[in-house]
């Protein structure tokens, strides 16, 4: 695992468990009515079921739709994060038809609780709802759910009960259960509106799977280490990927994404190293860019790309978020247009095809990792605008021999941003040098060299380019050649 991932993991669990916490409850203050305790959301006249102040609660609980406090009415509208939590003497409760979620983790451990009917106002169900839940033999959810978090039945009677295979909760895949064969093919049924978290996540086993158009969710994790997994046509009713939806399919190859989608999660294909292609329907431009090979889409859809070989990022993307192509090691050659404005942590940590490489004078800061172990780049050119160079930025770019920096003044670094700097020469405007001869970490370069930088768009190590090419004075060569050459309508230095 490379450095600090697991903040990546922790990140993600706390945004989930966090969700309740989008409405605008009233958490510091619970009220008591008749036997539950309530969060209120005064503004909206909505109350939550939280847990007991003090003590867990007993027996069989009916909840009301409405409460009334100091002469309001409230809407009970949701059962909170954990607010029946190892409530083991629970033995029954009613949810109203006003609820419309129960929260995380909500009846975990209620292990006397042996049934359970979620009425139809219910729309989703958070992750270990009912984890835990052991003499849970029967649960009713009604097809208005189409969001179950991970294990929301884990540890169940009701779940422990199903056979292997895939495990549908009302109109959702929520798990494949067993041990998967090898060279499985599952066809999920029509119907299906999601396909929850960790749905098939490990099943290595898997070698394609068909979704149909009815499903409008794919769910974290949800075929994270699909190892075996060649090939996914996401139909256009999918609005949404979640987060390292399929990371680590190695064996993936093709991907068709559809113009239906507006959201895809952090991560979505890091570490799919065999994937090559990616087809694109027309129209969409929606794309979140964070993701391993997301950001590869551009305007002209409609057209079969090379995955994470080539990549040239839209103008609409304004940041490369992190670890967006963590270890993408089939990416060869990255464009990134001057919209983007930062390069977040590990975006492009662990590609090791990289040889060259430019940011634009857009962008202002380059985050911890964004480019560590990238052991094949070979050039550099960061543009004026960078103020902030991340902690092991460039960290074990061995083979980095060229650095060209187009700010005139040298911003503050850590001797770990470039650690082959001692290897590297270091190309910066001219009148510069002697400012950067005197700063830390700078000066440490093997040679510092003051080049004229007005109107050159680029600085190449070597004469590898299959732009056409061109002299200053209009012929055509077959080569660059040292010195300034006319390389796809940009001026650029060979040295």
């Amino acid at each position: 695992m490379k450095q600090l991932k697991l903040a990546f993991v922790l990140a993600a669990l706390m945004s989930m468990v966090g969700l309740q916490a989008f409405a605008d409850w009233d958490y510091s203050t619970t009220v008591q009515i008749d036997h539950l305790y309530y969060y209120l959301d005064k503004d909206n006249q909505q109350a939550q079921v939280t847990s007991m102040a003090d003590g867990k609660y007993a027996g069989d609980i009916v909840i009301s739709s409405s409460i009334t406090h100091e002469a309001k009415t409230y809407s009970v509208t949701s059962i909170g994060f954990g607010a029946f939590r190892g409530c083991s003497g629970l033995t029954s409760v009613t949810i109203p038809h006003s609820v419309t979620s129960i929260g995380d983790y909500a009846f975990e451990s209620c292990s006397g609780l042996t049934s359970v009917t979620i009425p139809n106002s219910v729309t989703s169900i958070g992750s270990g709802a009912f984890e835990g839940c052991s003499d849970l033999t029967s649960i009713t959810i009604p097809n208005s759910v189409t969001s179950i978090g991970f294990g929301a039945f884990s540890d169940t009677s009701w779940y422990n009960d199903q056979p292997d295979g895939v495990v549908y909760a009302g109109l959702n895949v929520y798990k494949y259960k067993g041990t998967m064969p090898i060279n499985t093919s599952i066809t999920i049924k029509h119907g299906t509106v999601s396909i929850s978290p960790q749905a098939f996540d490990n099943c290595s086993g898997l070698t394609s799977i068909t979704i149909p158009n009815s499903v409008t969710s794919i769910g974290w994790w949800a075929f994270e280490g699909c190892t075996g997994l060649t090939s996914v046509t996401i139909p256009n009713s999918v609005t949404s990927i979640g987060n390292v939806a399929f990371k680590n399919c190695s064996s993936l190859t093709s991907v068709t994404i559809p113009n239906s989608v507006t959201s895809i999660g952090n991560s979505t294909f890091n570490g799919c190293s065999g994937l090559n292609s990616m087809k694109v329907e027309s129209g969409n431009t929606k794309y979140d860019s964070r993701d391993n090979c997301n950001a590869i889409i551009e305007t002209a859809i409609n057209t079969l790309v090379s995955g994470c070989k080539n990549t040239v990022i839209p103008n609409s993307v304004t940041s490369i978020d992190y670890y967006a192509f963590c270890d993408c090691s089939g990416l060869t050659f990255i464009t990134i247009p001057n919209s983007v404005t930062s390069i977040g942590f590990g975006a492009f940590e662990g590609c090791t095809g990289l040889t060259s490489v430019t940011i634009p004078n857009s962008v202002t800061s380059i985050g911890d990792y964004a480019f560590s172990d990238c052991y094949g780049l070979e050039s550099l050119t960061i543009g004026s605008g960078v103020t902030s160079y991340g902690n092991s930025a460039f960290q074990y770019c061995t083979k980095l021999t060229s650095v060209t920096v187009l700010n005139s003044t040298p911003v503050a670094i850590s001797q770990n941003v470039f650690t082959s700097r001692k290897k590297a020469t270091l190309y910066i405007p001219k009148g510069s040098k002697d400012a950067y001869e005197a700063a830390n970490i700078w000066k440490e370069f093997k040679e510092i060299i003051e080049i004229d930088i007005t109107g050159i768009d680029q600085i190449m190590s070597n004469g590898k380019n299959n732009a056409t090419i061109f002299t200053l004075d209009g012929k055509r060569i077959n080569k660059p050649q040292k010195g300034i050459n006319i390389i796809g309508g940009k001026k650029v230095v060979v040295k």
